[in-house]
């Protein structure tokens, strides 16, 4: 929604090409769509469903989104996410303009869809369940748009239907605050859900799986936002729902980031893509196969995978929890033919003509491939500007193969997801303590994670076992999008959001001149300093309304207090 004056009404103009008119104009031209003349039967229903299902993922902001939080950044100050988390975000800045202008063009998809849905007699040709469907499938992605702009904005424009007059779209309302929003979408899904089907032809369209996680995830966002521990109880009536269908973990994490996780028994609902329609997630791959490393991991991300048997001295990235190397590049990792490095000054050419690590350094023992150069600051190889900030790059959903040219699709809900929010409900809520821990368990042993859960528990997490459920929730769907919402929910926002943000560790054996040291010192990187980070944490809970959205309503838009 550009502004709820013009852009409801031009937005609607421009996809139904509604056209002005006179008494000498024929009103219902030939070739002309129109929304009084579009919806004539029910191909044309799932044909405006399938628009509204375009805008998962639009333009990869699931993966930037990560970059305004505490797991990943960007020194690119082009990318969207950039001065959400530098410090320097504005009313103007680009990622709270896309976030809003994407979710409201949803909405206003789903709404067409929603008003028209008797324009076609579905009873009458005996297609009653099928209005059903499409009116569930319409109103659970709209329900989904609106609690993104809750979670982020706080009080959205209520938008529940196209506009036809400058003076209909002047009535829209702006929340009172996100619980009129949580509780709407709530009742939504709770009224679309048994309409949609079981298992559905295919895992990019929505089921009753993927609705009762969406309603149980927006429960659990309530409760937080909220302040009130009651909306867990739909989160575990919901997951008690979905643990009765057909789902189970899959054997291998990592393979539900790979080509064919529309065919694993744990993959809910996915955005697919194909040879014709390809994702475009090279932007994050690194700079050696021709990346741009656009969003990356931070220390802070990295430090949250336990280590499953003792810390290699010097060597800070081995003996991790096995979801670390499906999820991030670090060095010493394998890539393609050769292994990763991102440390300056740590390799040296070998004889035949391929570099390795250097003989002197901390991972000199991996000398049976060569070094795959082009990621370390300063080394050569490529762009400065394309390599990774804080030595780390996104490995979940890299195409080992190819770098632009892959169509590997995204995964939006999966059966961990469902686990970890009812072993959060059932530990909130102080029942079945039992099932928590066992659903816990299976999400750690399908990883590798062979750390007995009361040691860890005491151990690393204060003996608090939610404060282990929520790290879980943090590693398993690390770079998937969902973190933005969970320091939000969780209340750990301003505690996670004031420190610098910081990169690899390591050993530097070299001055800037090249000399050797005569011991080497320890270094960490720092790319986002603790001044700017604060500013972050004390101001951006909330992101900005658009400034356009505040001057074209002319006072029907309040901007949130911090803006």
């Amino acid at each position: 929604m550009r502004n709820t004056k013009y852009s409801i009404l031009l937005l609607f103009i421009a996809i139904l090409g509604l056209q002005g008119c006179n008494d000498n104009i024929n009103l219902d031209p030939e070739g002309i769509i129109t929304e009084d003349n579009y919806f004539a039967s029910p191909s044309d229903f799932d044909n405006a469903l399938t628009a509204a299902y375009a805008r998962w993922n639009s333009s990869g902001l699931y993966h930037w989104m990560e970059a305004s939080t505490d797991n990943a950044t960007t020194t690119h100050s082009w990318n969207h996410a950039y001065e959400l988390g530098h410090g320097t975000a504005s009313s103007f800045s680009k990622l709270p303009n896309t976030k809003w202008d994407e979710c409201y063009e949803s909405i206003q998809r789903t709404n067409t869809i929603i008003q028209n849905i008797d324009s076609y007699d579905w009873e009458a040709n005996g297609e009653g369940a099928e209005k059903a469907r499409v009116l569930a499938e319409a109103r659970t992605m709209r329900a989904f748009y609106y609690y993104e702009l809750a979670g982020l904005y706080g009080r959205p424009m209520m938008v529940m239907k196209t506009y036809s007059t400058v003076e209909e779209a002047e009535t829209v309302k702006q929340a009172e605050g996100p619980k009129e929003v949580f509780d709407f979408i709530l009742k939504e899904m709770e009224e679309s859900i048994p309409a949609l089907p079981d298992y559905p032809k295919n895992k990019s369209i929505i089921g009753k799986a993927a609705a009762r996680t969406f309603r149980a995830r927006f429960a659990a966002s309530a409760a937080g936002y909220l302040n009130d521990n009651k909306y867990y109880e739909i989160v575990r009536d919901e997951t008690a729902e979905i643990l009765k269908m057909k789902y189970s973990l899959t054997g291998n994490y990592a393979d539900l980031f790979t080509g064919g996780n529309e065919d694993l028994s744990e993959t809910i609902l996915l955005r697919m893509y194909n040879v014709e329609f390809k994702n475009w997630w090279g932007e994050s791959y690194p700079q050696s196969t021709y990346g741009y490393s656009v969003t990356v991991p931070t220390k802070a991300l990295v430090d949250a995978y336990e280590y499953i048997a003792p810390e290699v001295e010097n060597r800070p990235y081995e003996n991790k929890d096995p979801r670390f190397r499906a999820s991030i590049y670090a060095p010493g990792m394998e890539l393609r033919s050769g292994y990763f490095n991102s440390i300056p000054n740590n390799i040296k050419k070998g004889e035949d003509g391929n570099w390795y690590f250097r003989p002197d350094g901390d991972y000199a023992d991996l000398s049976d491939r060569p070094v795959i150069q082009g990621d370390a600051l300063g080394e050569g190889g490529g762009g400065e500007w394309n390599k990774t900030p804080t030595g780390f790059n996104t490995k979940k959903n890299f195409a080992e193969n190819d770098t632009w040219d892959t169509y590997n699709n995204l995964v939006l809900i999966r059966l961990a997801e469902v686990y970890l929010l009812r072993a959060e409900a059932l530990t909130v809520l102080g029942e079945g303590e039992q099932e928590a821990r066992n659903l816990i368990k299976m999400i750690r042993d399908r990883a590798g994670n062979t750390n007995d859960i009361d040691e860890v528990v005491n151990v690393r997490y204060n003996g608090s076992f939610l404060e282990l459920i929520r790290n879980e929730q943090r590693v398993e769907m690390a770079m998937e999008g969902m973190r933005p919402y969970d320091i939000r929910r969780w209340g750990i926002f301003k505690e996670v959001m004031k420190t610098a943000v910081q990169g690899i560790e390591y050993r530097k054996f070299e001055d800037e001149n090249g000399k050797p040291l005569p011991n080497p010192e320890n270094v960490t990187y720092e790319v986002v300093s603790t001044t700017a980070r604060k500013k972050v944490a004390e101001g951006y809970f909330w992101w900005p309304i658009p400034q356009a959205e505040i001057d074209l309503n002319e006072g029907r838009i309040d901007q949130n207090t911090e803006w």
